[in-house]
């Protein structure tokens, strides 16, 4: 189980990488809509518990046209597009969660994660034209908040985050991931090579920020995995589970990291 978790591990950064750098943006654009909205899309509609293929079909048409629509006119000025998206996603949970267990609409979840998945992959696609590394730094980010939250929850345990949604989470994780990622991205502007700056002390809000938006989103998507009796959103990725396994944490991150880059740098 370990080696398929790493041997996909390094398969994904090595692809994605090659991705990110070497495809000119009309190129990752339409790869990234087809592993993060078509796939992303038909995983979603599991978790939705959309039971008919011609129904998941359709969920998957819709969300692409909508990507499409989105991306024609896109650019740095379009980029509340991404988190309007993402807003407007994070409104249904609030609504499904009010209603009783028996009567919950799976149409709320599919607008969920639909407006998740979508925002994920504008932000993206905005990221990389205009510089890959925008990319490289918020996966640094999230990465080091997963990393800080496992070492630290590991280290100090302690009471549990949300035990009836994910039973290993712990609010030293919490603490960890948080300070984790409030060093990381100060210390990935230093390194990567942007010709832009800002104040550290503006990125560390930002990493804590980032931070607690990939918590929710990870909660998040456990939650709507266990509601549908699911382990993993499918079992394409060896080791790993599917496309929304990878990107609860970085995909609800995505668009903040968009937009504050937008005002930081007035791209």
């Amino acid at each position: 189980m370990l080696k398929d978790r790493v041997l996909t591990a390094v398969v994904i950064a090595i692809a994605g990488l090659s991705a990110i750098f070497l495809a000119p943006p009309w190129a990752f654009a339409l790869l990234a809509m087809g592993v993060i909205v078509m796939i992303g899309g038909w995983e979603a509609s599991r978790l939705a518990q959309i039971k008919t293929p011609g129904k998941m079909a359709l969920y998957v048409t819709v969300m692409v046209l909508v990507g499409a629509v989105l991306w024609w006119p896109m650019s740095m000025q379009w980029s509340g597009l991404a988190l309007g998206c993402v807003a407007l996603s994070w409104a249904s949970p609030l609504v499904w969660l009010r209603q009783p267990q028996k009567q919950r609409a799976s149409a709320w979840v599919a607008v969920f994660l639909g407006g998740l998945l979508i925002g994920a992959w504008l932000s993206l696609v905005l990221l990389q034209s205009i510089s890959p590394w925008l990319i490289v730094w918020v996966v640094a980010i999230i990465a080091g908040a997963d990393i800080g939250a496992y070492f630290s929850g590991r280290a100090f345990g302690g009471a549990k985050l949300a035990p009836n949604v994910s039973p290993k989470k712990t609010w030293a994780g919490v603490y960890g991931g948080i300070v984790a990622a409030m060093a990381v991205a100060p210390i990935a502007q230093v390194l990567v090579p942007l010709d832009y700056r800002a104040p550290w002390y503006w990125l560390a809000l930002l990493g804590l920020a980032l931070a607690a938006i990939s918590i929710v989103g990870d909660l998040t998507i456990s939650l709507l995995k266990r509601q549908a009796g699911l382990k993993d959103s499918s079992q394409l990725l060896p080791g790993h589970g599917g496309i929304l396994d990878r990107l609860d944490s970085l995909g609800a991150a995505l668009p903040f990291f968009t937009l504050a880059m937008a005002a930081l740098y007035h791209l």
